[in-house]
């Protein structure tokens, strides 16, 4: 195997064995993430001395088959595209290259033709096919009551243009949506909710990601710049408070969805839906088989076509959403396959036709069986989800989303809860990912890793000199008699080159030892011709006059080279 090839080899090792790393997983490999957390370390730099070392290592292994100027100068090119990554990387950050269909994040436009993706969805917990990627941390204050998925909402969209709806600019409606960081003092949200039916929770948010609005746990009420813990890793930290709805959407029976106190252009915006009477038509076709007892109640009604939309719905991320004219009816009046998108829509447009303000939400859904027993909830960008929301009279905006029961997308895997407490716990300020030990904290032992390392130089020198002593000693044989002057050219830099015959590399050096020509001339009879006792007198004879040549030309400096260095004869050939 030539030096290139191990070189080439060593690097897919290393590569291989850190993969596990990308994607933020920062807790992966966990032996070394664990190591490094345990003594306030961060993992990168591990890996980075690592990858420093394997390069090294590799550059040492092709000083053997190249020369030391072309590897000298690899060697800086390397340094010098590593050091121009790292000024990029410092300069701005670096955004995980997931799916973001929704248009949650800042680095992508509002375009939802892409398909879709997330865990949250439906009931199966269908996910996409990409890997997920890690886009904020939330920690949990309070204990959460019961719910099978945790909402964090984004934006909302309830202005109908055309066919399809979009978030609104007027500023007069959806006040409830924070549309602002928050910046020294804390943002107060104008929310509709009702306090009796909903209870206040407090969490905090960590952004892995940039994103195009905040968002934050239920209904937000006020939002509060947060100290970031560590800016290596999130690009934002605020406080947010929030009403949660204690009871479910059955619980609700009995509440009016319109409020009477609202405006005609109130009540118009929320209920408006595309100049289509088939909305009208199906909608009205489900709610007549509604128990006799809730006739005409706008949550019976709602229940009725949630159930509908699920019993003949199909979830597939294989649709495209919200392209060419009128997507929503070809969905509903069609094949009825699709994801969230697609049934946030159907259901808000069938709502409205029976008179019930309704609007999209977007935002991340998380269930809740991936959380784990930690209070931190790590967020995935395949967890954008797009739900509706529909209001009910003294109660406020209710959570409403649409579970279909057939999918052709594979049951999610569930959350690395080692990543989600270490994320958890850096987003708190423990340097050491939740690794320390608990009876007090770990310094890093500098002293015993100098200490360590010195002991292992020390051993390498005893080695090397070990190995060069005997070299020089053992001169048994022929070949043992004509290396032991070759490791002396070795040491002063003279060892032949790659390529370069025996002859060529005598001519070379004569001028430093006329002797050494020759010496090579009799040490290749010898090792060509036959062997005989006058060969081997011959090569004895001009091996010390090459020694005595050395000693007597050579400088101060170069007499302790020859002593000294202990690996010159690692470059003998």
């Amino acid at each position: 195997m030539t030096g290139v090839q191990t070189c080439a080899l060593r690097s897919f090792a290393v590569a291989h064995a850190f993969a596990d790393h990308r994607h933020e997983r920062i807790n992966q490999p966990r032996f070394l993430s664990d190591l490094a957390w345990s003594n306030g370390v961060e993992p990168e730099v591990v890996l980075s001395v690592i990858g420093v070392v394997s390069v090294a290592l590799s550059a040492l292994l092709l000083l053997r088959t190249r020369r030391a100027s072309r590897v000298l100068a690899m060697l800086l090119l390397l340094l010098a595209g590593g050091l121009g990554l790292f000024l990029v990387a410092g300069a701005s950050r670096l955004t995980p290259p997931d799916s973001d269909p929704l248009g949650v994040r800042k680095d992508e436009s509002d375009d939802d033709s892409n398909g879709g993706d997330g865990q949250g969805k439906s009931k199966n917990g269908s996910s996409s096919k990409k890997p997920p990627e890690p886009v904020a941390v939330a920690v949990l204050h309070d204990e959460l009551p019961e719910a099978d998925v945790l909402y964090f909402r984004q934006a909302v969209r309830s202005h109908l243009v055309g066919d399809r709806l979009v978030e609104d600019t007027s500023g007069t409606f959806d006040t409830d949506v924070p549309r602002e960081f928050p910046a020294g003092a804390a943002l107060e949200v104008k929310t509709p909710q009702v306090p009796a039916f909903h209870r206040t929770l407090h969490t905090s948010m960590y952004l892995l990601v940039d994103h195009a609005q905040l968002f934050g746990l239920a209904n937000p009420t006020k939002l509060a710049p947060l100290e970031n813990p560590n800016p290596r890793r999130f690009v934002a930290a605020y406080d947010v408070d929030s009403l949660f709805l204690l009871r479910p959407i059955e619980r609700l029976i009995g509440h009016d969805a319109l409020p009477p106190s609202w405006s005609p252009e109130m009540k118009r915006h929320y209920t408006e839906i595309p100049n289509d009477p088939r909305y009208r038509e199906l909608s009205n076709r489900l709610v007549r088989d509604v128990d006799p007892r809730f006739v005409g109640d706008d949550v019976m009604k709602a229940l009725a076509i949630k159930t509908w939309l699920e019993k003949n719905g199909f979830y597939s991320l294989e649709q495209k959403t919200l392209v060419g004219e009128d997507p929503t009816a070809k969905f509903l009046f069609g094949d009825l396959r699709g994801y969230c998108v697609h049934f946030a829509h159907a259901a808000v447009f069938l709502l409205r036709s029976q008179g019930i303000p309704a609007r999209v939400a977007i935002g991340y859904g998380v269930q809740t069986q991936q959380r784990g027993a930690g209070s931190a909830v790590l967020i995935y960008g395949n967890e954008a989800h797009a739900w509706p929301e529909l209001y009910l009279d003294g109660v406020g905006w209710v959570t409403f989303d649409i579970y279909p029961e057939k999918s052709d997308e594979p049951i999610a895997q569930h959350q690395d809860q080692d990543l989600t407490t270490a994320m958890g716990e850096l987003a708190r300020k423990d340097p050491t990912g939740g690794r320390a030990d608990p009876r007090g904290p770990l310094v890093m032992p500098w002293r015993a890793i100098f200490a360590g390392l010195s002991l292992v130089a020390a051993l390498a020198l005893v080695v090397a000199f070990g190995i060069k002593l005997h070299r020089r000693l053992a001169r048994r044989t022929p070949a043992q008699v004509y290396r032991s002057v070759l490791d002396r050219l070795s040491d002063l830099g003279q060892g032949r080159r790659f390529g370069e015959s025996r002859e060529r590399h005598a001519e070379r050096v004569k001028a430093l030892a006329p002797s050494f020509v020759p010496l090579t001339r009799a040490h290749l009879r010898l090792a060509l011709g036959r062997d005989d006792a006058d060969g081997r007198a011959e090569l004895e004879q001009r091996a010390r006059a090459v020694t005595a040549e050395l000693r007597a030309t050579l400088s101060a400096r170069d007499r302790a080279r020859l002593v000294f260095n202990p690996i010159g004869w690692w470059f003998t050939r």
